[in-house]
C-alpha cells in the first residue's frame, strides 16, 4: 500500500497556514490512514462501535475531531502495532529511567516523513541559522540511549544549524544510571562560548542547575548573540520549582547575555510524534501536519476556544500504529491570534496532568537531579 495522501500530507509546506488547500490534504490523509488502522486493529474498530464511528463519517475536515481517540496511557500497556514486524525499522520509547512506557514504532517511510515534518517545522518556526555552533546537550546521550524518545529528538534538533562541537551530558555511569556531572557541564559551557555559537538543546533543569555552577565558581560566560536554547521536558528549575519560559529566558539573558528571543521552547510525545515549538512569546504553534482540540476531562465534550481541558492530538503521518488521533492527560488551553504573526492556532497554556508512576522523560531527568543532591548531602 502506497499511503500516497498522506505523503502528499507530510510534503506540506509552509509549516504554517491557514487554508483550505492544506486542510482538505489533511482530511484525505486522516481518511486513508484511519481506514488502515480500521481494518489492521481490532482496537480501533471495538473503539468505533463505542462511539458509532467508522472510516465513511470522514467527510469534512473538521470531522477528524471526532475520530475515537486511544488514550495515552492505554498506549503505555499495549504495543498496537499495525504492520508486520519486519517492517519496523525504529522502536522508541517515552521514559528515561523508569515507570511504564510507550513504544512508539516506525517502518521506513514512516521515519521519513516524521523527520521530513520536524526539519520544516523547525525552520518556518524560527529555530535554524546557517552559522555553525557548538552544542551542549544537556539530554541522555545518543549512545547510551538510543531507544528513549526525547533523546532522538534532540538529535534531530542538531540539523537547526550546522555543528562544529557536540556534547552530550547526562550519560550512563557503571552503575547504569543516567548522571549528570554539572562541573563539566559549565567547563563545557564556557569552553564553547570562546568558540562562537553555542546551541544548548534538552531539559531546562539542568540548564539551570549549569548556570548556577558557573555563578559558583565564579566565571564570567558570555555567549554569541546567534546563540539558540531549545528546552523540552517541563520548565523547572534545579530543585524542581517551576518556572514560566519568560523566567528561564530572563535568566539566561541576565547571566550570560544570550537574547531571550533566542530561549524556546519544544512541546510534544512520543505517542504523537509532532513537536509543538514555542515563537518569542513563548506559545507552542499548531502546525499544518497536526489538528487538536480540547476535551472536558469527564464527559469529553470539545470545549471552544479559552477553555482549559485534556489534550486530543490528531495526526496521520504514522501508519504503524494507530495514533491518528489520542487523548493526553495534559490540560491545555487553546488559542488564536498570537502577537508573533504565525497563523492559526497555539497552545497558550500547559499543565502537566497524570500521576507520577506514569511518568515520562522530564520526570525521569528530576529523578537524576533529586539523587545528585542527596549524593552531595551525604557527602
Amino acid at each position: 500500500m502506497g499511503f500516497h495522501s498522506i505523503q502528499r500530507y507530510a510534503d506540506l509546506a509552509p509549516a504554517f497556514s491557514d487554508t483550505s488547500t492544506s486542510d482538505r490534504i489533511f482530511l484525505e490523509a486522516m481518511q486513508e490512514n484511519y481506514r488502515f488502522q480500521y481494518e489492521n486493529q481490532p482496537y480501533v474498530r471495538a473503539l468505533a462501535e463505542r462511539y458509532h464511528f467508522s472510516p465513511s463519517d470522514l467527510k469534512t475536515p473538521d470531522d477528524v475531531f471526532d475520530v475515537p481517540p486511544i488514550f495515552v496511557e492505554t498506549m503505555k500497556y499495549h504495543r498496537f502495532l499495525s504492520i508486520p514486524e519486519d517492517q519496523v525499522a525504529m522502536s522508541l520509547t517515552s521514559s528515561g529511567t523508569g515507570g511504564q512506557k510507550t513504544q512508539a514504532l516506525f517502518d521506513a517511510d514512516g521515519l521519513e516523513r516524521i523527520q521530513t515534518i520536524s526539519a520544516r517545522i523547525f525552520k518556518d518556526v524560527g529555530f535554524c541559522s546557517d552559522r555553525p555552533a557548538g552544542y551542549l546537550m544537556f539530554s541522555y546521550a545518543r549512545e547510551d540511549a538510543r531507544e528513549i524518545g526525547t533523546s532522538w529528538s534532540d538529535e534531530q534538533e542538531m540539523r537547526c544549524a550546522p555543528v562544529t562541537d557536540a556534547r552530550w551530558l547526562l550519560r550512563k555511569g557503571p552503575d547504569g544510571n543516567f548522571d549528570f556531572n554539572v562541573e563539566e557541564a559549565a567547563r563545557s559551557l564556557a569552553e564553547l562560548a570562546e568558540k562562537g555559537p553555542v546551541r544548548m538543546l534538552g531539559f531546562p533543569a539542568f540548564i539551570f542547575q549549569t548556570l548556577e555552577e558557573i555563578e559558583r565558581q565564579g566565571l564570567k560566560v558570555r555567549v554569541h548573540p546567534d546563540s539558540f536554547v531549545i528546552a523540552g521536558g517541563g520548565w523547572k528549575n534545579h530543585a524542581g520549582t517551576p518556572m514560566t519560559q519568560s523566567e528561564f529566558a530572563g535568566e539566561l539573558e541576565e547571566r550570560l547575555g544570550l537574547p531571550r528571543s533566542n530561549v524556546r521552547d519544544l512541546y510534544g510525545m512520543v505517542e504523537h510524534g509532532i513537536p509543538y515549538c514555542s515563537c518569542p512569546e513563548g506559545h507552542h504553534h499548531v502546525p499544518v501536519f497536526a489538528r487538536v482540540a480540547v476535551r472536558h476531562p469527564v464527559t469529553l465534550e470539545r470545549l471552544p476556544i479559552g477553555e482549559e481541558g485534556l489534550l486530543q492530538l490528531i495526526s496521520p503521518w504514522n501508519v504503524a500504529q494507530p495514533n491518528c488521533s489520542v487523548l493526553s492527560t495534559d490540560l491545555v488551553r487553546i488559542e488564536t491570534g498570537c502577537p508573533c504573526g504565525i497563523p492559526g492556532e497555539y497552545i497558550a497554556s500547559i499543565r502537566r496532568g497524570g500521576n507520577q508512576k506514569h511518568k515520562g522523560c522530564a520526570l525521569s531527568a528530576q529523578e537524576i537531579l533529586d539523587r545528585i543532591r542527596s549524593a552531595r548531602k551525604e557527602k
